[in-house]
């Protein structure tokens, strides 16, 4: 069953000028999890900062972590 989280994502992620920016395709976008370890960063980022803003990260922590994974992998 998918979670708001999984929603969430796929409502973003299906959008195909985010996929053609990120050069993923609908089937490489799994549920929050998978795409937490996808290696495509668009994939990545999302499913971050949708997980963060779930668990109540704070906007600042949250900034800074997908700062430090864009800056590690793009």
């Amino acid at each position: 069953m998918a979670t708001n989280s999984d929603k969430m994502l796929q409502a973003v992620l299906l959008d195909e000028k985010l996929q053609q920016f990120g050069n993923y395709t609908y089937k490489e976008i799994g549920d929050i999890y998978q795409s937490l370890c996808s290696d495509n960063c668009v994939i990545n980022t999302v499913a971050q900062i949708i997980k963060g803003v779930e668990d109540g990260t704070s906007e600042k922590d949250l900034w800074k972590a997908v700062n430090e994974y864009l800056k590690k992998n793009v």
